[in-house]
C-alpha cells in the first residue's frame, strides 16, 4: 500500500516485485477519497471510491489530516475482500483509543475543549486549527498552542507559518504558551495581521489557565495543542475541572 498523494512515496513501487495498491486523494490512487470536507462539527467526510464500489464516509475523529489514514485502511481492507459498503460503515463508526488526541468534550457551560495536547508538527497543527475553525462556526475560537518539538533548521519558519495560518483562518484568539518557539508563534501572527488582542505569547500552561478562565465565555470553543514534551494536557484538564459540577459530557 502506497500513498499517491506523496511523490517521494508513489516512486517507492520501483523497488518492489509485488503488487502494488494506491491510497489517496490523486486520481491515480485505486482507493481514493472524493469531495473531502469538514462538517460543522470538525469531522472529515468524503465519497470513498474503490476498485469495487463507491460509499460515502463521516468519520467520527476529528480533522482532515485522518483521511490519509483512513484511506490507508480502506485499501487493506479491499485487498481482503470488502465491499465500499462495508468499508465505510467501518470508517464512519471507527472511534480513538488514544487519549489527547482531539479529544473534544463540552463543559456544562457550552465551552467545548479539544485536547490534541499528545503530540504536534506542521501538518497536524494545520489541520487541528482547521478543525477548529470548523467547529466554531458562529462561536469563539481559541488556539491555545505550544512548541513543535525535533524540527531543526525548519523550526522558526514552521511556528512563524503556523502563527499566520491561525491569523488567516480568522481563529479569535491564539494564545501561544512558553519560550523561544512559542514567541515564533505569535510573531508569526503579529506579522500576519494580528495587531490587538487576536493572539497572546505567555510563560508558561498556569498563565495561559489564568488568561483563560478569567475570560472564556459560554460556547467558547478552545484547541489546546502542542509536542507531549510541552505537557499542555494539563491546560485542558484545568479548563474542564474550572467552573463544574458533577460530570462533564464527552462527544
Amino acid at each position: 500500500m502506497l500513498n499517491a498523494d506523496d511523490p517521494f512515496v508513489k516512486a517507492m513501487t520501483s523497488r518492489t516485485k509485488a503488487k502494488v495498491i494506491f491510497f489517496g486523494e490523486s486520481d491515480e490512487a485505486d482507493v481514493r477519497a472524493e469531495n473531502v470536507r469538514l462538517t460543522d462539527s470538525g469531522q472529515p467526510a468524503f465519497r470513498l471510491h474503490t476498485p469495487s464500489g463507491a460509499s460515502d464516509v463521516t468519520m467520527r475523529l476529528y480533522g482532515e489530516h485522518h483521511v490519509s489514514n483512513a484511506l490507508a485502511a480502506a485499501a487493506v481492507a479491499h485487498e481482503l475482500g470488502m465491499s465500499a459498503e462495508e468499508i465505510a460503515t467501518a470508517l464512519s463508526e471507527a472511534d480513538s483509543l488514544s487519549r489527547w488526541r482531539m479529544e473534544v468534550t463540552e463543559r456544562p457551560d457550552g465551552v467545548t475543549i479539544v485536547n490534541d495536547a499528545y503530540n504536534a508538527n506542521p501538518e497536524s497543527m494545520r489541520a487541528a486549527l482547521r478543525a477548529l475553525v470548523a467547529m466554531g462556526r458562529g462561536r469563539r475560537t481559541w488556539a491555545v498552542l505550544g512548541k513543535m518539538a525535533e524540527l531543526g533548521d525548519e523550526a522558526l519558519a514552521e511556528h512563524d507559518a503556523v502563527g499566520r495560518l491561525a491569523v488567516r483562518l480568522n481563529v479569535s484568539k491564539l494564545v501561544a504558551v512558553g519560550g523561544r518557539e512559542a514567541s515564533w508563534l505569535q510573531l508569526g501572527a503579529y506579522n500576519e495581521g494580528s495587531w490587538g488582542e487576536e493572539s497572546v505569547h505567555v510563560s508558561d500552561a498556569q498563565a495561559a489557565i489564568d488568561l483563560l478562565r478569567s475570560e472564556l465565555r459560554p460556547g467558547d470553543v478552545v484547541l489546546v495543542k502542542a509536542s507531549r514534551s510541552v505537557g499542555l494536557e494539563g491546560v485542558a484538564q484545568a479548563l474542564l475541572e474550572t467552573g463544574t459540577e458533577g460530570e462533564v459530557a464527552a462527544r
